[in-house]
């Protein structure tokens, strides 16, 4: 009788069904993935050192680099632990402000999710209009 085993398969880092940079190292059992690898580390940009040599403020605009599609959510973090550290305090207007930017970018991130996902499954039309309405929101920044 022949020996049943699993397969290893890679998955990524560059590969149609991946959005973004991600690498799988996956046990398969047929179909059935049975373990699953992620290797991190491949958006690696180098940001901290970038950072060493600049102001806090000058190092705002590498904050929307690390993740392409929350731009802003991620230079509102930052920024929160630059005044946090530095004991500035916001005011009041400016945090809801900010908050309203990032409620903007969770919209643009779910526009982006569902025409993505549209595309995979072969609905071309769902992304074409998700892009749309990405394009139209871009415009409150």
């Amino acid at each position: 009788m022949a020996e049943i085993r699993n397969y290893t398969m890679n998955f990524g880092p560059q590969h149609p069904a991946a959005h973004g940079v991600l690498r799988l190292v996956l046990e398969l059992d047929g179909e059935v993935i049975q373990r699953a690898d992620p290797h991190i580390g491949l958006l690696h940009r180098g940001t901290e050192k970038l950072a060493e040599n600049r102001t806090y403020l000058q190092s705002v605009p590498y904050m929307d680099r690390l993740d392409y599609v929350s731009m802003m959510s991620n230079e509102h973090a930052y920024v929160m632990a630059i005044e946090k550290m530095l004991g500035i305090d916001v005011p009041i207007r400016a945090q809801y402000i900010r908050v309203m930017f990032d409620e903007v970018t969770r919209v643009l991130n779910h526009l982006l999710w569902i025409g993505a996902h549209a595309l995979d499954v072969g609905a071309m039309t769902v992304f074409l209009y998700a892009f749309r309405e990405r394009e139209d929101l871009f415009d409150v920044y």
